[in-house]
């Protein structure tokens, strides 16, 4: 009795193939167009070579004198159409083979070209010979038997061999979109753990922000940072950790949680955004900036008595966009700016665009930390 599985991977194989077209319709648009571009050049292919045979035998008689094509040509029509049926029929083996390996594909596709080659022979035979005899046929003999079927196995084993080396390279190509299905997963999966990684750490450090002004007695305040937390985290987890958004809706959320920040830092601290009109519809990962402005504010305000500068900028240089952190606080002196914030970007960005981006870190030479953030330029519809 045959597994559930096994019966999904025999549809799976046959739903490629001309006999089952009726079922295509289950799957999905994509699919359905797959389906039908490999059943059409099947058939192509099936024209295309009964088409050939037939030039190629027409030529011949007229070559050798034969009888005229008036009296041949209807004839080999009607051998092309048998043979067709014959090509169909071994689609359907090639489909029923697909689970094997391919020495089974050349051995059955050897035999299945053989047994071609003997219907067609019999077939033009019987015609030629007892429905409807030429004139002048000679008695059938063995020899001339045996000379026919190699030479129509030589036509039915280049079709053959054809045929299978498409439906080969159609399973090579369905390999390499089911490994570039799961690289695609991984890279999904990766992103995802890597957002999610920045939220526990974000509330942890702004719980303890809530709880210090709790403890100060400035509970206006921390009731105002409570109420914008939760807005702010309920619109970071409605956002696909794996999407890009435009940048205006980064530097949007980029302002809410300045906004939390502002009831502890509002008389230390100055944001300047310089993001050009022009830029606001490029695409950035979700959440790229916030490890970034945390640290800012928590290194750079926090570690500091003066009143500090953070900047938020884009630029464009040529295709790639380039955006830039940086404050003039003392605090990342100490830091190193190697925590868990600024490696999760690198990861992040590493995840989403490989090499072609890039990842920048360092103390300024007037006093500071400077983060930049290189990734190819894309442009939201």
């Amino acid at each position: 009795m045959r597994s559930k599985g096994d019966e999904m991977d025999s549809y799976r194989a046959e739903t490629l193939h001309l006999p089952l077209l009726d079922l295509v319709p289950r799957f999905s648009g994509a699919y359905r167009t797959v389906i039908a571009a490999r059943q059409r050049s099947t058939l192509y292919l099936i024209a295309a070579f009964w088409l050939f045979t037939f030039a190629v035998l027409s030529i011949h008689s007229a070559v050798s004198e034969a009888l005229p094509f008036q009296i041949l040509g209807p004839r080999r029509l009607l051998t092309a159409a048998f043979g067709t049926l014959l090509c169909l029929a071994m689609v359907r083996l090639h489909a029923r083979l697909r689970s094997r390996s391919f020495p089974r594909w050349i051995l059955w596709g050897t035999i299945g070209a053989l047994v071609m080659a003997i219907a067609v022979t019999g077939f033009s035979m019987v015609m030629n010979r007892i429905v409807a005899p030429l004139p002048g046929m000679p008695a059938i003999n063995t020899a001339e038997m045996i000379q026919r079927i190699l030479l129509w196995f030589g036509y039915c084993l280049a079709w053959t061999g054809t045929h299978l080396a498409m439906t080969y390279h159609w399973e090579v190509e369905d390999e390499q979109q089911r490994a570039a299905a799961l690289v695609e997963l991984a890279q999904q999966a990766q992103i995802a753990a890597l957002r999610y990684q920045i939220n526990p750490h974000f509330l942890f450090n702004t719980l303890n922000s809530i709880s210090a002004l709790v403890m100060e007695r400035r509970n206006d305040d921390a009731e105002s940072m409570l109420l914008n937390l939760s807005a702010f985290v309920r619109t970071t987890f409605a956002t696909d950790p794996s999407a890009l958004i435009p940048l205006s809706e980064e530097v949007g959320l980029q302002r809410l949680y300045l906004e939390i920040e502002e009831a502890r830092f509002s008389e230390r601290m100055r944001v300047i955004f310089e993001i050009p009109e022009s830029l606001e519809g490029a695409l950035v990962p979700a959440l790229i900036l916030q490890p970034l402005v945390e640290n800012a504010l928590r290194h750079g305000v926090g570690e500091s008595e003066a009143m500090t500068v953070v900047r938020i900028c884009a630029a464009r240089r040529s295709h790639r966009l380039q955006l830039l952190v940086d404050d003039d606080g003392a605090g990342w002196r100490r830091s190193g700016g190697t925590g868990l914030g600024l490696n999760n970007v690198r990861d992040r960005l590493q995840a989403h665009f490989g090499d072609q981006a890039s990842f920048t870190a360092g103390a300024r030479a007037t006093g500071g930390f400077r983060v930049e953030l290189e990734l190819p330029l894309e442009l939201a519809a």
